[in-house]
Order: C-alpha cells, then structure tokens, then sequence
C-alpha cells in the first residue's frame, strides 16, 4: 500500500524536465515538457534577457529541473542557430554525457523519484568536480573554435521510470572565438556511473552520438572538463526554479535557499563573490581533470597496475587461457578461464584482474574468495571437489557479468596468476 499511494503522488505532480539554466527557449515553470524534439517551441516571457551571451572559454552552468524524479543520463549538445531544428544537428555535435541526478541523502530517493528539489544545487553554487555528479546540474566550456554568432545548446533526458526522452533548448550568444582551429576529438564519449533510469538504456543516449569537434584549449582540442574548478558565468542561475513542481511544497521551502529564489520565470540567487575551487593537481585526493583513477592517468602519472605477488619463479602451469563473449553496447560479459597444471596441485587459487569494473554475477568452477573495492580484481580458489589436479590436468573457472557501458570495447584481462597456496 505504501508503494501504491507513493506512486499516486509522485504521479500527480509535473512528470517531466527541461533546462533551467541557462534560460531555456519557454521560461514559463508551469510549461509541459517536449517528448518529440529537438527543442521546444521558442517563446521568451517575463524580460528575461536573452539570448544567454558568452565569451568563448567561458564555462556556463547547465542545469534541470528535477520535477520529483531521479536516475538516468543527460546529453548535452551544441549547434548552430538555424541548424537547431534536426535531431542529426545536435547527434554530430555532442559536448558530454553527464548524469541526471538523485537525492542522495539516506532514504529520500525512493523506486526512482524523490522529492523536488531533491537535494539539487541551488544558485550561487556550481560542480566543481567530476565526482559531484548528481545535483541535476553540470558545466560546460564554451568552445574556442566557434565563429561568432548565435548557437543552441540541447539537453536530451529520459529520467526515472519515463520511457521517452524529454528535449530542451536555449539560445547562447557565441563571441570571441577563433574558427580557423580544427580540434578533432576522440570517437570515443566518455560517461560517467550514474543511478540508472529504469525504463531507457543508456545505449539509447549514445546511439547515432558523435564528439563534437570543439576545440577546449586555445591551442588545441584539449578537454571540455579540464577547468571545472572555475566559476561558470551564470552561477546565479537556480536551476530548481520553484516549490510549485514539489509534491512537498511546504517541505520544499524549507530546503536550502529555495525561499530566496523570487522570480519563478527567472529563478536566481544573490551571490556576492563566488570564490572558485582550488585549481586541480596531480596530489590533491580528488578524481578530477580527466584523471583516469585519483591523482593518476590523464595528465597525470600513469595508474600503477598491481597483483598480488603470488607468482612464482616456477609456476606451476603451463598454460592460462581466457575466453570471453562480450557486448559493449549492453554491458554483458561471459568469460571462461582454463588452466593447463603442470605440476599435480592438492589445492589451489586464481586470480583475475581486468582493465575496468567488472561486476560478476555468477561464477562456478571455483570459489569466490574476495574481491578489490574498484571491482577489478577477483581470488577464487577451488571447491571440496575440484582441489586435487594431476599434472597435465586443467581447471576451468567461468562466470557472467556486467560492465560499465558507454565504452566501444569491452573489458581486457590485465593479469592473470595461479598457484598452489
């Protein structure tokens, strides 16, 4: 019963999301959402100056409403003005994928809804980090190879339960670049790990999505996320506009700088000066700059790769062989270690350590024995009935998993050892 009214509320309110920072093409906080694309029909209200003027290398906060709904990815793309009205137009000219957003305080994110503003960043405040990933707001970086001129700028969502993606645009004002810079960018986007939505894959966000070919740095392509510590230019934008979307309107004014915000058509805050984060380093604990793992790859040393020292001088295989079936695109992997014994063993252990998270579901052939906290790292050894292997024999471990998707490859196995402890 409890699950079935918490429905009915949640139901009852707004189901759906646009941009509300920077000011999106309809302003009104009582507008419907848009499930056909690419944007929403443009109408401006209330004086809001418009459109959103920038200088190229500024970083801008990009931000939604979260209408009581949590989990899921959101794209951000960036096309000329004119060529605004193809969906094609903002698939070839994505900037990043980053996550929707969730309550993540104990207990307020429930069967993928929450209540507005659900813990989201209010105005004056802005992700510094790559990390902080799931206040319903993001930065960009205005590209430095764009010619001057009027862009849009898109996000494309489809959050909790919702079966469709929602569009919303807004205008920018482009000046200051250089167009003469070409910056091809790698095929490859990078997406972070997010609470998943429940009703589309994040493949349907990365289907037909190509890197935009932005340069980021003055001299080169560089990277869109490389000074998140610096203060976008619209800091003051609250993109939780108001309590009216809440199914807790009277909680909701309680939370966190929700009663300053005075004008629902433009949702701000107050801010004086807004001191930015510290400038990221290569020692600094935090996974930022486009660091692989904390404060190693990217730009800074590469990640150190480490086993268990448990491989002797004279092993006692002869041969260690891994197969695998794997598809990126639906994160799914089967993988099957054989082990040919050289010397006859009464007992023995594995272990397999592979170039990413991999989340083993079931296994058999052997028992798991432990796992490393980045999931990358798996010890089994054998069962009651498989121990004992005469020399010449094999062992044969095999399970199914899960990875990470939103890569074009699948996960390698970067070390591989078997002994007899």
């Amino acid at each position: 019963m409890k699950f079935l009214v918490l429905c009915a509320l949640f139901g009852a309110v707004f189901a759906h999301t646009w941009m509300s920072c920077p000011w999106s093409f309809d302003v009104d906080p009582g507008r419907p959402a848009d499930t056909v694309g690419p944007c929403e029909n443009e109408k401006v209200w209330h004086g809001v100056k418009y459109p959103n003027e920038y200088k190229a290398g500024d970083r801008m906060k990009v931000g939604w409403t979260s209408n009581n709904h949590a989990g899921g990815w959101v794209r951000i793309a960036l096309a000329p003005y004119g060529q605004h009205k193809t969906h094609k137009a903002f698939d070839d000219n994505v900037m990043k994928i980053t996550c929707y957003g969730h309550d993540q305080r104990p207990g307020q994110t429930v069967y993928g809804d929450c209540k507005h503003p659900c813990n989201a960043r209010a105005g004056c405040e802005y992700q510094a980090y790559e990390e902080d990933n799931a206040r319903f707001d993001t930065t960009v970086k205005i590209p430095h190879n764009l010619a001057d001129g009027d862009y849009v700028l898109q996000i494309k969502s489809a959050m909790s339960s919702h079966p469709h993606f929602y569009y919303s645009c807004a205008r920018v004002k482009v000046t200051g670049g250089n167009p003469s810079m070409k910056c091809p960018q790698n095929k490859l986007i990078v997406v972070p790990g997010c609470l998943k939505g429940t009703a589309v894959e994040l493949k349907k966000y990365t289907e037909n999505s190509k890197p935009a070919q932005f340069c980021y740095r003055e001299d080169g392509p560089g990277y869109i996320d490389a000074d998140m510590y610096r203060v976008p230019k619209n800091v003051q934008c609250d993109p939780r506009i108001t309590c009216a979307v809440s199914i807790d309107g009277k909680g909701c004014k309680g939370q966190h700088k929700m009663a300053d915000i005075t004008n629902d058509w433009k949702p701000e805050q107050i801010c004086g000066e807004v001191k930015p984060a510290p400038a990221p380093t290569c020692d600094d604990g935090v996974k930022n700059q486009g660091e692989e793992r904390i404060d190693c790859g990217g730009p800074c040393v590469a990640c150190p790769v480490t086993m268990p020292p448990t491989t002797p001088a004279d092993r006692v295989y002869s041969k260690f062989e891994f197969n695998k079936i794997a598809y990126a695109s639906e994160g799914y992997i089967n993988g099957n270690a054989i082990v040919h014994v050289r010397h006859a063993v009464k007992r023995w252990r594995m272990t397999l350590f592979f170039d990413r998270k991999v989340e083993i579901s079931q296994h058999w052939g052997g028992k798991l024995v432990s796992v490393n906290e980045f999931k990358t790292v798996y010890v089994f050894e054998n069962k009651s009935w498989n121990g004992r292997v005469p020399a010449g024999g094999k062992v044969n471990v095999g399970f199914e998993g899960k990875f990470p998707t939103g890569a074009v490859d699948t996960p390698v196995l970067m070390g591989k050892d078997f002994v007899e402890p």
